[in-house]
């Protein structure tokens, strides 16, 4: 294989690695927006899940609140039933047994009062939660509709990047030899697909950052011969 051959092939085989890492690259980002939609996905579930908790509450406390309101009513009836008992009690035991009852009655009915009092404060703050993170639902469900289109129309574009990218790259296999190709296969399954060919800069590997021995070194700039690391085993070419 002439020299200015081996440059050629060597070039071309930059260049089909230089395509493939970018289209990895590009498929790298696109794996990864699934997972970032499913995040914003559960934030927003996050937010929904603690909205249905407040409503729940806020539900409570209105039952709560209601069974007060009838345990006041019913209080006032007994009220009502004892003071009207009053007017026909015989001996003065009678009387003060009543006016105990009735003054018993008032006490809890106060009580009740008080937790009806305390109620309604809780009702108002939950009312005002349920309001906020109604809001906070809706400026986040905004966010992501508009995020995910901003992410669809860039996966788009990038799809189509990487799709040229892989035409190119398909084109430039068209002009590497079958044996050349083979090897840069080869390379490519034994460094897990990372870097196959890499530079030699002043005897070191531009790959694994390990010296490469002067003969080596001094063989690969004749360029008559495609050469490895002895390190990495990766193609190498001189800058």
């Amino acid at each position: 294989m002439a020299s200015q051959t081996l440059k050629e092939q060597i070039e071309l085989l930059i260049d089909l690695q230089d395509k493939e890492i970018a289209a990895a690259r590009i498929d790298a980002e696109l794996e990864k927006m699934p997972a970032q939609i499913s995040a914003m996905n559960a934030s927003l579930a996050d937010i929904e899940t603690r909205l249905e908790a407040q409503k729940t509450s806020l539900e409570a406390l209105k039952k709560t609140y209601r069974a007060q309101e009838a345990d006041i009513q019913t209080n006032q009836s007994r009220i009502q039933k004892r003071e009207s008992q009053l007017r026909s009690v015989k001996t003065n035991q009678e009387y003060r047994a009543l006016l105990k009852e009735i003054a018993d009655i008032k006490a809890a009915n106060s009580g009740i009062e008080d937790n009806m009092l305390q109620c309604l404060d809780d009702m108002e703050t939950a009312e005002k939660q349920i309001a906020e993170l109604n809001r906070e639902y809706r400026q986040e469900q905004t966010q992501i509709t508009e995020k995910q289109a901003e992410m669809e129309a860039h996966a788009e574009s990038q799809r189509k990047v990487r799709d040229q990218l892989l035409a190119e790259r398909e084109e430039i296999m068209q002009h590497i030899h079958a044996d050349m190709l083979k090897r840069y296969n080869f390379v490519k399954q034994q460094t897990s697909g990372l870097k196959v060919i890499v530079a030699a800069r002043e005897a070191i590997c531009m790959g694994c950052n390990m010296n490469i021995p002067p003969q080596l070194y001094n063989e690969l700039h004749r360029g008559d011969e495609l050469k490895f690391c002895p390190h990495c085993h990766r193609m190498l070419y001189v800058l």
